[in-house]
């Protein structure tokens, strides 16, 4: 199992933090090489906190929003992973 190191930006004060982070981690999921590798993708939640500069709340609303919306899945006791899908579907 991978974790993946992505890039984002720390957040502007303009909309609300689960915004801007859901924002970001959509953009990054998005842009990320999902098949470069042969193992999943895994999110770590910390790291993500820290490289956006918001706490815990405001990332954990954003990747619910992005499970609801097909980009991740969480599987209980063993982390949050990006879905492989083609740009197309998405």
């Amino acid at each position: 199992m991978q974790t993946m190191s992505f890039s984002v930006a720390p957040l502007d004060q303009g909309m609300s933090f689960k915004a801007k982070a859901y924002q970001s981690l959509r953009q990054a999921i998005t842009q990320m090489d999902i098949y470069g590798g042969p193992s999943e993708i895994r999110l770590d939640e910390r790291q993500l906190c820290e490289a956006l500069g918001v706490s815990r709340t405001p990332v954990r609303e954003a990747m619910a929003l992005l499970e609801q919306e097909g980009f991740i899945r969480s599987m209980p006791r063993r982390g949050i992973f990006v879905v492989r899908k083609t740009k197309a579907v998405i």
